[in-house]
């Protein structure tokens, strides 16, 4: 893949988003309430339905990665390898199986709940090897109360408020893998026990204090439990606007039902949506504007220094456009505090990998990221090609520990019927580590990685 220059990408990503108010559906509203009104024999009626909604998806993969696992003498490189369980380079694996049920617990609608379970191989159920699988099923689970104008309030476990990658539904985009910064950034791995600091290793001769442990949960999901006051308004000042707003405090635990004390984090997002007047949530056409932002705590528990408590922010800003077949989104993100470095083999045994996670920790850690996405429907909601381009740099405060991680993702989608359909991605990957030649002498065996996905809808 030809490198771009870092300058040159991040350049096009702040102009994109500096041009206008150039998303689709409002995930927030259509994840924690249920409509006020709904159609019935042709006329627009007031939701009283108390049956809930039962519906559910699966997605079924193929994928085959062309990069080389690299054995540097003492374990193996992951980044060629497939997730969940890092253990081989195609095959074919149940990523997602979701049953959910939905509805209202009064006929005034001021109660709605929202609930669903996991059936699947993915990194929500398996922690990249056998002998540390979650048991983890429930995913959502939540109660949202009505009463309060310009705020309802969400109460359980449900997504947290943020990236436009992290809050939209899965089954409704064509891509197969999330953009690297959103996998490494934003699709949180905990450790809790840990070993002793290590600097110059990991890092390649880089200053960057890192720890590494067993996962102690599964992946967050973009999930965690807490209490949410939320809304979406529409401006009578302006006409076919609205703004919605969130903030949400959670504990800090993903998935995982207990979590150590202090990981308190709070959760903000506005954004500002003009309609067009057609289609409904992922069809809806409109043109967005968002910013949000994640700040806590996250504690390890290490052999050198005891109970560790690092700062975590994460924050971004994007854009999302979407009418007459041609959707169009991108983001700029950032974080500092404790920073994901991957996955490491700690077993020097040949064939044998004991998978850890490692962690940047320190409040000078840096990193930063976007993508530009453009889909365009060939035949309406039925066939579409598309094209996105993301970048990561990671660490970008230590020159020898800084990696870019740089993907143009190209495909084509063929839906069948709603979310029914298949999605053909072809990623193209490079990695740089400018600052450190025996680093890019590993990086360079990343390869390109193809991928095939059906995914199977339905609904009562």
């Amino acid at each position: 893949m030809k490198r771009i220059s870092t300058k040159l990408i991040f350049a096009v990503l702040a102009f994109t988003l500096s041009t206008g108010n150039l998303q689709a559906a409002d995930w927030l509203m259509l994840q924690g309430t249920e409509k006020s009104f709904v159609k019935k024999d042709g006329k627009v009626v007031k939701n009283t339905r108390r049956t809930p909604v039962i519906w559910g998806f699966m997605q079924v993969n193929y994928k085959r990665d062309f990069g080389n696992v690299l054995d540097t003498g003492i374990n193996k490189t992951p980044f060629s390898l497939l997730i969940p369980d890092l253990k081989s380079q195609s095959g074919v694996n149940l990523g997602r199986g979701r049953l959910s049920a939905r509805g209202m617990m009064d006929e005034e609608n001021k109660i709605n709940y929202f609930t669903m379970l996991a059936f699947e191989n993915s990194g929500i159920t398996n922690l990249m090897n056998t002998r540390a699988t979650t048991g983890e099923v429930l995913v959502d689970a939540s109660v949202t109360l009505k009463h309060i104008p310009y705020a309802k309030l969400r109460i359980g476990q449900f997504k947290t408020p943020g990236s436009e990658e992290g809050l939209r539904a899965t089954f409704a985009s064509p891509y197969i893998e999330f953009t690297s910064f959103t996998n490494g950034e934003l699709m949180e791995r905990q450790t809790n026990v840990v070993g002793s600091a290590q600097t110059g290793g990991p890092a390649g001769g880089a200053t960057t204090v890192h720890y590494q442990g067993d996962p102690y949960t599964s992946v967050s999901a973009f999930r965690d439990k807490g209490v949410q006051v939320f809304d979406t308004v529409a401006l009578s000042f302006i006409p076919n606007y609205k703004l919605t707003y969130a903030y949400m405090y959670g504990n800090g635990s993903n998935l995982k039902m207990y979590s150590p004390s202090g990981q308190g984090t709070h959760y903000a997002y506005l954004a500002l949506e003009k309609e067009f007047g057609k289609g409904k949530g992922f069809y809806t056409e409109s043109l967005k504007t968002y910013i949000w932002g994640q700040s806590g705590n996250r504690e390890i528990i290490t052999t050198d220094a005891g109970i560790q408590t690092n700062k975590r922010k994460r924050y971004g800003v994007g854009m999302t456009y979407y009418k007459d077949g041609l959707r169009v989104t991108s983001e700029l993100m950032g974080a500092e505090g404790m920073i994901f470095t991957g996955a490491k083999d700690s077993d020097p045994t040949v064939d044998v990998e004991t998978w850890q996670v490692q962690h940047a920790v320190g409040v000078e850690n840096k990193s930063v990221g976007g993508y530009f996405n453009v889909q365009y429907e060939i035949v309406p909601k039925k066939f579409e090609i598309f094209s996105r381009y993301d970048q990561y740099n990671r660490l970008t405060n230590d020159t020898k520990a800084e990696r870019i991680f740089k993907t143009l993702t190209i495909g084509a989608s063929y839906r069948f019927k709603g979310p029914t359909r298949v999605d053909i991605n072809y990623a193209m990957r490079d990695a740089l580590a400018d600052g450190n030649a025996g680093a890019q002498t590993v990086l360079d065996n990343i390869g390109n990685r193809f991928m095939v996905q059906f995914t199977g809808f339905f609904k009562n």
